[in-house]
């Protein structure tokens, strides 16, 4: 198969230039050949080149919380943090958040959504072009991340709020990372404003300017009274909920998570 695809890509070519004279016009997706197409051989061929712009800094290759440095597209290497893996693709979430050390340290959810494409951030959009996808980390992905497999995002309301780590393989509202526990998932909120007492690196602790967190994508699906809520990471070490608007809207930043290839890392 591999050993065809240079034909497979003289023949399109080809094939392209005989369309013109019959007026037609197709589709990598349509031109088929034996039992591919050229669209899947292009794909094919790109993964047999792939471009590395992320290394291996801890951990094991692609495992969840494994450290890699990547420069995602604008010449800057910043650190991430695989966060999951699906299939031939991987979604890192990075150190800091975006927002950190900015004008709008904390914004609101709503803003926080936006941010990447109609928002202050947009112009990341299009320099970090080395990346699949940018968008806010999603709640269930940071549940699977840190074990607690059995919450299921679609069937909680607030008081489904829970601490990262858990209580002898008990998820919930018990607080077991401190000052002299650092947290197993530390990485998923140092940098945040005094997380200090809440187990993340005593060296990540941020300042009264800076965000306690960083929201995630996803609302709270079943909210226990009218007010609208979502769910973000706090630097108390919890996937929680914050308001999404009124006095606490704004406590939480933006931290970016990355889709790549595998072949990339």
């Amino acid at each position: 198969m591999k050993k065809n695809i240079l034909i497979i890509l003289i023949c399109s070519i080809v094939f392209t230039i005989v369309g013109v004279y019959a007026a037609t016009t197709y589709l990598a997706s349509e031109i088929a050949y034996k039992d591919t197409t050229v669209e899947s051989a292009l794909d094919e061929l790109y993964e047999l080149t792939p471009k590395k712009f992320c290394e291996l800094k801890s951990g094991s290759e692609y495992a969840i919380g494994s450290k890699y440095e990547c420069d995602p597209g604008d010449g800057v290497k910043r650190n991430f943090y695989v966060l999951r893996v699906n299939n031939n693709q991987v979604e890192l979430i990075m150190e800091h958040n975006i927002t950190e050390g900015s004008s709008n340290t904390a914004i609101t959810w709503t803003d926080a959504m936006n941010y990447f494409n109609t928002g202050i951030g947009a112009s990341i959009k299009s320099s970090w072009n080395n990346v699949l996808y940018i968008d806010l980390p999603g709640a269930q992905e940071i549940a699977d991340a840190v074990g607690n497999t059995g919450w299921r995002l679609e069937s909680k309301n607030c008081d489904g709020w829970f601490y990262l780590d858990s209580n002898n393989g008990v998820y919930g509202q018990t607080q077991i990372a401190n000052s002299s526990n650092i947290s197993n998932y530390a990485w998923l909120y140092n940098y945040t404003r005094g997380c200090l007492n809440n187990g993340c690196v005593e060296s990540t602790n941020l300042g009264s300017t800076e965000a306690y967190g960083y929201w995630t994508k996803d609302s709270v699906a079943q909210p226990k009274d009218s007010t609208g809520y979502a769910w973000n990471i706090g630097s108390d070490g919890y996937l929680a909920w914050g308001i999404i608007s009124g006095n606490s809207q704004s406590t939480s930043g933006v931290r970016p998570v990355i889709t790549v290839l595998k072949n990339n890392l």
